[in-house]
């Protein structure tokens, strides 16, 4: 009699295999048998029979292509995705350059700027995060002088544009010792209800082209969305070249959930290999953009895409020498040095202005400006207290210095919004019953 061994037929076989050896043996054997492991191949050629259709059904019900890539998916789907996550090549004039430069063996600057996902949070190592894997990607392939490529990360968790705009110069200009030539922007998980709606995004990118440095706007994924709608209008007015990490997700097969250990280690933040994933998705976009032909010479537009855009914006801290106002720090007199903290190193913010509730004497600043953020302390003790900031003698706010939760993370919140410039004055002092209580300014940006 002829076997056949097919998807409908496994299991009813199965049943046949049991009676024929319970019709063959008495009664005193079947206990010993029932104990015996019946699908050794030695003991029944039947039950060799058995296994090997067992083993091709299973081959035939699971995806026995390679995978290598350690998020669950065949090595082909993961290319796949990768190819999906470029969003559009933008004008790759600028990114040429930084192309031609790597392969004379000229002195290139990259950096990447964001929130934690760029700072390297996720994996047990934060040099294993994507922009540290894309930089050893990028120079491994082009660079003709690895000694010439310089990579600085400005990643700071928990943190929007807007305050990415106040650290540039700093963290990326200063840091490299001029303007770079290629930046990584990524915030599309840490926008939500950002307050400058936008326009300090426009500004950040309006500053690195101003400077004809290449830009690649990224979108990180996340659990819970990202806000790659609310940047992309952006992006696209300054034809910039996209990565969508969640574009690429949509649909692969990775398991997304929180604390999958696949892709996230958390609700945002990628394991080691979903970070490689955001690296190649990055790889991608270079590796198409070296395949086409030169766009022609990048032209910044002449106008903003947002209305009341951030023009001649500038950042205030403790050591500031600005012309345009003056600060009268009153109670404000101490540097608080229990701030946040790079992983990489170093503090963010360390020239700040801490009242540590000794003074009841209000921080004074009189500026012209349209606009004015303020970025401030959440300290994680009950120490720091509610401080009130009033402008032109009205209140404006009042802010908490330590909130549930806080861990001497950045806040950062708008102040003033006009659509013309004007003299103001700002006064920051503790709320009516917080006198006692701490309270620390890190830094100002303003727009004239």
């Amino acid at each position: 009699m002829k076997i056949i061994f097919s998807k409908c037929s496994k299991i009813l076989y199965a049943e046949v295999f049991f009676i024929f050896i319970f019709s063959t043996v008495s009664c005193t054997k079947k206990e010993s048998i029932m104990n015996q492991p019946i699908t050794t191949e030695e003991s029944n050629p039947l039950a060799q029979r058995f296994m090997q259709s067992q083993e091709a059904q299973k081959n035939q019900e699971t995806n026995t292509e390679p995978s290598t890539n350690g998020l669950g998916i065949s090595d082909t789907k993961y290319e796949e995705i990768i190819k999906k996550s470029l969003v559009t090549k933008g004008n790759n004039y600028l990114i040429k350059q930084v192309l031609a430069k790597m392969r004379a063996g000229d002195e290139v600057v990259i950096s990447a700027i964001g929130g934690s996902v760029t700072e390297g949070a996720g994996p047990a190592k934060y040099t294993e995060g994507y922009a540290y894997q894309f930089r050893d990607m990028f120079i491994e392939k082009y660079a003709a002088d690895k000694s010439k490529v310089k990579f600085v990360p400005a990643g700071i968790g928990g943190t929007p544009s807007p305050m990415g705009l106040i650290r540039y110069e700093k963290d990326v200009v200063n840091a490299a010792g001029r303007n770079p030539d290629l930046l990584i922007i990524e915030f599309a998980v840490n926008d939500w209800l950002e307050c400058s709606k936008t326009r300090a995004m426009e500004r950040l990118v309006r500053t690195a082209l101003e400077n004809d440095t290449a830009v690649i706007m990224l979108y990180a994924a996340a659990t819970y969305q990202n806000q790659q709608g609310q940047i992309s209008p952006v992006a696209d007015f300054y034809k910039l070249p996209q990565v969508s990490i969640s574009n690429g997700l949509a649909g692969s097969g990775i398991n997304q959930e929180k604390d999958s250990k696949i892709y996230y280690s958390d609700y945002v933040h990628p394991v080691k290999n979903g970070h490689t994933y955001m690296a190649r998705c990055l790889m991608n976009l270079i590796d198409e953009i070296d395949a086409c032909s030169t766009d022609s010479k990048y032209q910044l537009p002449s106008g903003y895409k947002n209305e009341n855009p951030f023009e001649n914006f500038t950042t205030v801290y403790s050591d500031t020498q600005d012309k345009n106002l003056s600060i009268a720090a009153g109670g404000f007199t101490q540097k608080d040095t229990e701030i946040q903290a790079y992983l990489h190193g170093g503090k963010c913010f360390p020239e700040n202005w801490k009242n540590d509730g000794s003074y009841s004497e209000a921080f004074k600043m009189e500026l012209t400006c349209k606009s004015l953020i303020m970025i401030y302390k959440n300290a994680n003790n009950d120490g720091f207290g509610k401080y009130e900031v009033y402008v032109d003698g009205k209140l404006q706010n009042t802010y908490a210095g330590h909130e549930e939760g806080g861990w001497n993370n950045c806040m950062i919140v708008m102040i003033i919004d006009e659509a013309v410039s004007a003299k103001h004055t700002v006064e920051i002092k503790p709320a009516a019953g917080e006198e006692g209580k701490a309270f620390t300014i890190l830094a100002f940006g303003y727009s004239k």
